[in-house]
């Protein structure tokens, strides 16, 4: 990187040799090997971890038992008599195992683990294709960038740029990616969420059927179900919040986002000059696990709240007042909220005290504000260790897949022009 001692010579009269200026740079290849290998990359990272997202969402959205509510073991005796039991979300984070089969038990099967899937692989394969490739090309202009300045400048040793390039090229393509995709990121979100959220007697069903439509309760969505397409999902949202109600939550993941997709580069392409092995996919895959875990746990935070916003877009009702008056119905619902208390029936249906509702978060910093002051610094980290799981594997997985699939077509782009 930059200028060196024998670049000065450029000026002698002895031609330079054909064979050593063909050898001294690297080849170039198409840039569609880095969509593909992009697509491949996030359908495979997608189709390992599927399980461990869903349980991260849910437990990120599961709202807290407070003494004034209704235990789960409670939960458990109605929902027995009904001949459904509700899955717990809020018991110890090392739980996993326990949980992904009592999701796969009681609401369906092992297609239950996938809900959400179609929007969830859309927003893998998408947001791959664009991380890459953006960062490929961010990476190699700041990279001529540097190299320019270095050369003018006539620096007499290299300045180690990599690191910088690489987390400012990783933060770039994560933003980009993230704007391109956050509709299928909000959509995963609801799907996955089904059955979180408890509502008024009016409106709970105890499900007794394993279909994909089988929940343990059921939101209020607008048809009083949840949606069951894509199409579905993308019509109502639009109908209750517009255009601006797809990027609900936004902001936390794009503050995210910065961070940790430049962290995420950064730490892997770190750890690969330290391998010395930059070719490698397996070691690409180790890198990228290191590099998801140590990215994840510095944003998780803002994860968790994104999250809540998310789900109260769809869930919540459009505010059709000023914003003052919006603003004081959202004052009187917490008040209302957090005084209430829920009592339980044998026929299985919950009642709330007058003006009991969920909780509703006007912003991101209140989110922040609220969750504190409800549930405490931990629930930040509701979800933490399915997630770190999920992380590591689906980076690790995600640089794998894309390594190896790069390197293959490479390896046809070249034999194709060999025997040319």
């Amino acid at each position: 990187m930059g200028s060196h001692p024998e670049s000065k010579s450029t000026n002698s009269s002895t031609p330079a040799n054909p064979s050593t200026t063909a050898t001294s740079s690297p080849p170039t290849y198409p840039h569609w090997h880095d969509i593909i290998a992009g697509a491949a990359a996030g359908l495979g990272a997608r189709a390992i971890t599927a399980p461990l997202d869903l349980l991260k969402i849910r437990r990120q959205l599961a709202p807290p038992l407070s003494s004034s509510s209704t235990s789960y073991k409670n939960l458990q005796s109605v929902a027995a008599s009904n001949n459904a039991k509700p899955t717990s979300f809020v018991g110890g984070e090392l739980r996993i195992i326990d949980d992904i089969i009592a999701i796969a038990t009681k609401e369906g099967g092992i297609r239950s683990l996938f809900r959400g899937n179609v929007a969830a692989s859309y927003l893998w394969m998408g947001y791959s294709v664009s991380q890459f490739w953006i960062y490929g090309q961010t990476s190699e202009y700041l990279q001529k960038q540097c190299n320019a300045i270095q050369s003018n400048i006539n620096l007499e040793y290299n300045m180690s740029t990599s690191g910088a390039i690489s987390f400012t090229s990783g933060a770039i393509a994560g933003v980009c990616a993230t704007i391109i995709t956050y509709p299928f990121d909000l959509c995963r979100t609801i799907f996955a969420a089904r059955g979180i959220f408890p509502i008024p007697a009016s409106n709970v069903t105890w499900s007794k059927h394993t279909t994909e439509l089988a929940t343990l309760r059921h939101q209020q969505f607008v048809h009083r179900r949840p949606p069951r397409t894509m199409q579905e999902f993308a019509r109502e949202m639009y109908e209750r919040k517009g255009l601006r109600g797809f990027y609900a939550g936004s902001l936390p993941g794009l503050l995210q986002i910065v961070p940790y997709m430049g962290i995420n580069f950064a730490v892997h392409d770190v750890l690969i000059l330290l391998s010395g092995r930059s070719s490698d996919s397996a070691v690409s895959g180790i890198a990228g696990m290191g590099a998801g875990v140590i990215s994840k746990l510095l944003v998780y935070p803002l994860d968790t709240v994104k999250k809540r916003l998310q789900a109260q877009a769809f869930w919540g009702s459009k505010p059709k007042t000023s914003s003052t008056n919006y603003k004081a119905a959202i004052h009187t619902n917490r008040r209302a909220s957090s005084t209430h208390t829920r009592a339980l029936h044998k026929n299985g249906t919950m009642k709330h005290n007058a003006g009991g509702g969920p909780i509703v978060y006007d912003g991101m910093i209140d989110c922040f504000r609220q969750i504190a002051k409800r549930e405490g610094m931990a629930a930040f980290y509701k979800g933490l260790v399915p997630s770190l799981l999920k992380s590591s594997a689906s980076t690790g997985a995600s640089f794998w897949l894309f390594t190896l699939t790069r390197n293959t077509l490479r390896s046809i782009h070249d034999s194709d022009h060999t025997y040319r």
